[in-house]
């Protein structure tokens, strides 16, 4: 499965759940709001909503700092 995530393409074995390509690329689902096809995504869904084939994803990771 190919996808599109922040405009750089990505290869991934299978079909993933948002939550699990968080995981995969890295991520903390705690700190990350996702699009996912020009919509966005409530966190709750981020188990269910499933990224196939070709789909394009924004994330946008917040980082604390002081």
């Amino acid at each position: 499965m190919q996808c599109i995530i922040n405009g750089d393409h990505f290869k991934f074995a299978k079909e993933l759940n948002i939550q699990e390509l968080i995981s995969e690329i890295g991520l903390d689902e705690n700190r990350v709001i996702v699009e996912h096809n020009e919509v966005l995504v409530q966190r709750q869904q981020f188990h269910i909503q499933v990224v196939r084939d070709q789909d394009c994803l924004e994330l946008l990771e917040f980082v604390g700092g002081g």
